[in-house]
């Protein structure tokens, strides 16, 4: 089975990026959702995210994945004030509309510039803009949990459907009955990985031991982007202020 990994390996303006930059404007952007006066600022975001996840050429089924997994959330952050102050405890409409825009162009931006990213690429970057380097580690480790658990996931539910249990979607009920037996032997098996992971990311020099790490210069472009992304920050605390 092919894993789907986030990394799309297509050709893009970001993907010749610095991952430096990359992980300064995401994390920029999550500074902005707090310092934005007006949900109509987080609209505008919204529309940057989008212009990024297109330029950047997003995998679809990884955005929409994201979206699924937040949409209670986002749903609840609008409907709740809507239900009134009384059930709401004084929740704030505007606030919770323009922290829902501001999810959705998150992951429209984190998705969208994650993908143009290896592995490889995504640690260094954060070690580059100074993090600790026990996080760039865990980051990483993170992320080849995330491909090897839905591989090995994969094999699993492929083993059981040959003993007669049978996991799909287009059952939904037999799928929640059949899910606790599914259960164990997934976590045997992504606990079996764990060793193994740390081992192949330390022997590609991504050890939390590791100090020193090269960096090409930034070039024309990757200073552009970090200027408009300063920009947007300084704009909207002028704004609010």
């Amino acid at each position: 089975m092919k894993v789907p990994v986030l990394n799309t390996g297509r050709p893009s303006f970001w993907r010749d990026r610095d991952p430096r930059v990359k992980w300064l404007v995401f994390f920029l952007f999550l500074a902005l959702i707090y310092m934005v006066p007006s949900w109509e600022w987080m609209l505008g975001a919204l529309v940057v995210g989008a212009a990024i996840a297109i330029t950047a050429r997003a995998p679809l089924d990884w955005l929409a994945l994201m979206l699924l997994i937040h949409t209670p959330t986002i749903l609840a952050l609008v409907v709740i004030p809507m239900l009134g102050s009384d059930f709401a405890f004084d929740a704030d409409f505007r606030f919770g509309l323009r922290l829902s825009l501001g999810w959705v162009a998150a992951i429209l931006i984190g998705v969208g510039l994650f993908s143009t990213m290896e592995i490889d690429e995504l640690v260094s970057g954060l070690r580059g803009i100074g993090l600790p380097h026990s996080f760039a580690f865990v980051v990483g480790y993170a992320f080849v949990l995330i491909y090897l658990s839905i591989s090995d996931l994969a094999d699993v539910m492929d083993s059981m459907r040959l003993k007669g249990v049978e996991l799909t979607a287009r059952k939904p009920l037999q799928f929640l009955r059949n899910v606790p037996s599914l259960f164990i032997p997934a976590m045997l098996t992504i606990m079996r990985r764990g060793g193994a992971m740390t081992a192949a990311l330390e022997t590609r020099g991504f050890s939390a031991d590791v100090r020193r790490v090269e960096h090409d210069r930034l070039d024309m472009w990757d200073f552009i982007v970090l200027a408009l992304a300063v920009t947007a920050i300084l704009a909207a605390l002028a704004a609010r202020f």
